[in-house]
């Protein structure tokens, strides 16, 4: 009889602790962990044959789309984080509006052989959102004609206010304010090309599920104040862009209900209370004083430290 057979018989505890070892290390290679697959490339291609193998789809890798064509990822950071001032975001900078803001969530997305990155952040004070930041960039250039929709939204008749810059042949701007309803947790706008934006099923309705979970209150009205830059690439065909919507709520602080009546929050009706217009007229001079430090993000100059207060300071913030 030989040591391990003698062991084997002898020792029941290790006994197990071989049979779990080894029955673990099966389960690994059947049902690799996502974030080992990420870290170890040797050990996703064995995984990756495994799984042929065994005849099915490699679950260790981002979901594709229908076509097969594109990966999807998703990640929910740290809602206790907090960021003020400027952040980097897909290669770039971006400059956040005053106060803390939390992150949401990201979601990085392959299309047509681009890669954009979205990620969501949110202000509030006493539990109700003041401010949610919907951030979305190139990382790699895409056809120009996927950003038909990002032009669209600003030429809609819906908007309360609009502007862009004189078309030079390599780059685009424009950049908007307009009229969000919520209504039982879902964004809802006339604007056509921004609703496609804001009912997402891919990232909105998980960030606003998520915000409802941690106890976060939306009021019933919030203000877009959307910029899109969007330019020919300099490494290539297509474009690059980015595209920064946020929505500023016109509640007190603390509070949920708006001024006016819901018929009011659009263009046809602002005029109809003075004080939907004046926060209506308080967005587009903020968002017009805030263009700069949006493009300076976009090309990466903007200066280390603290941003502007007169600049930085929206009017849904309530300090």
């Amino acid at each position: 009889m030989s040591a391990f057979t003698r062991l084997w018989q002898r020792a029941p505890l290790w006994r197990t602790v071989l049979i779990t070892t080894g029955a673990c290390g099966i389960f690994s290679v059947v049902f690799p962990a996502p974030w080992l697959t990420n870290r170890l490339p040797y050990y996703q291609t064995l995984t990756d044959k495994v799984g042929h193998m065994l005849g099915r789809a490699d679950t260790g890798k981002p979901a594709a789309d229908a076509d097969g064509e594109g990966r999807r990822m998703v990640s929910q950071p740290p809602l206790d984080a907090q960021f003020e001032g400027v952040i980097p975001f897909a290669g770039r900078q971006l400059p956040l509006p005053a106060g803390k803001w939390h992150p949401v969530l990201n979601y990085q997305d392959d299309i047509s052989h681009g890669e954009i990155l979205t990620s969501i952040f949110v202000r509030s004070e006493q539990g109700v959102v003041t401010g949610f930041i919907i951030a979305q960039a190139t990382t790699q250039s895409i056809p120009s004609q996927d950003t038909q929709m990002l032009q669209d939204m600003c030429h809609s008749g819906f908007n309360f206010t609009v502007g862009d810059l004189p078309q030079d042949g390599t780059q685009t701007e424009c950049w908007l304010t307009s009229p969000i309803r919520v209504v039982n947790n879902l964004f809802i706008t006339s604007n056509q090309a921004l609703q496609g934006l804001l009912s997402s099923p891919l990232f909105i309705p998980p960030a606003l599920q998520r915000l409802g979970m941690m106890g976060f209150d939306l009021p019933p009205i919030l203000v877009d104040a959307g910029w899109t830059h969007i330019e020919k690439s300099k490494s290539g065909t297509g474009v690059d862009f980015a595209t920064i919507h946020t929505l500023l709520s016109p509640a007190q602080a603390g509070q949920r209900a708006v001024p006016g009546a819901p018929e009011d929050w659009s263009h046809a009706g602002m005029n109809n209370s003075p004080m939907v217009a004046d926060f209506v007229k308080r967005t587009d001079g903020w968002l017009k004083n805030w263009l700069p430090y949006l493009r300076k993000g976009y090309t990466s100059s903007l200066e280390a430290g603290p941003l502007p207060a007169n600049a930085a300071t929206d009017p849904g913030f309530h300090g």
